[in-house]
């Protein structure tokens, strides 16, 4: 239920470089997440006060959001120190990705052929007996 806000966060892939879409899609997830927390949990209090990108992080931090800490966090940043630390984060979360999906291919190619003549470049022309 958490992370789905944060998982739509993400999807907006290199579009978070750039500053706008950034804070449109902060601001959406902070809108999502804070419809997932009870009134009297301290994080919603600070989403709902407006306070400073930091302290919504520590606090997300504290009450073990650790994603949405991350999030907070690069937000808090100055200049090209941002950029470039988003950069890192979506690197990071595509890595992910990555070995998730050449796990999964892994997989696939261990599954047994269904026979070897169909890899075999001499049996290709079984079509065509020889003379």
């Amino acid at each position: 239920m958490v992370e789905e806000p944060i998982a739509q966060f993400w999807s907006h892939g290199k579009d978070l470089q750039e500053e706008a879409k950034f804070k449109s899609a902060l601001n959406q997830l902070l809108k999502e997440f804070r419809r997932t927390l009870d009134d009297s949990s301290p994080l919603a209090k600070s989403i709902d006060n407006n306070d400073p990108s930091r302290t919504q992080a520590i606090i997300a931090d504290q009450e073990n959001y650790p994603q949405l800490a991350e999030i907070l966090f690069l937000d808090t940043l100055e200049g090209n120190k941002r950029q470039s630390e988003r950069r890192k984060a979506l690197g990071r979360r595509q890595e992910g990705r990555r070995k998730n999906s050449l796990n999964i291919s892994q997989d696939k190619r261990q599954a047994p052929r269904r026979s070897n003549m169909r890899r075999d470049s001499i049996n290709e022309k079984r079509a065509n007996p020889k003379p």
